[in-house]
């Protein structure tokens, strides 16, 4: 009977244990929420500068970002060791919480990738106007390690805003 009586005291202090983690996960959880709509905000704001040519802004406001992923990579951290003890993706509390959060990492890393997609393609038509506008040397030039090195414009003045 005494036996019985601390497995019900064991298994009723786990289950406590267990929807504290919950709780807890479930807060976590809601802040990384929180903190994505402001990264997703700061993201368009971000894809606006570098198409406005604001680089002044668009520096500050990568120093915000900066901050905003530093806070939610420790959220992450806080999540991961809670979501230890309790299987989040089964879980029909945390569930609907966690759905919303993916969506929410899977629209950033779109946006990252558009970002990322626009400014490469900004830099090869650039690349290619300074090659095709500016005679460089044709000749292939090697460090002292043995590397191809790519020649470096020449002094260039352009009298338009690109």
């Amino acid at each position: 009977m005494e036996k019985e009586l601390e497995q019900n005291d064991s298994a009723t202090q786990l289950d406590t244990e267990i929807i504290e983690c919950k709780k807890s996960l479930i807060q976590v959880m809601e802040e990384e929420n929180q903190l994505l709509d402001k990264i997703l905000e700061l993201q368009t704001v971000l894809h606006q500068l570098v198409k406005e040519k604001n680089w002044e802004n668009l520096n500050k406001n990568l120093d915000n970002l900066q901050v905003l992923s530093d806070q939610f990579v420790e959220l992450e951290e806080k999540r991961e060791s809670l979501s230890e003890k309790i299987n989040i993706s089964q879980d029909k509390e945390i569930s609907p919480v966690l759905t919303q959060v993916r969506g929410k990492l899977q629209k950033s890393k779109i946006e990252n990738h558009a970002l990322n997609e626009y400014i490469t393609t900004t830099r090869k038509f650039l690349q290619g106007v300074f090659d095709s506008v500016v005679p460089q040397r044709r000749n292939i030039v090697y460090s002292s390690k043995g590397e191809i090195v790519r020649p470096e414009l020449k002094s260039l003045i352009i009298d338009q805003i690109l």
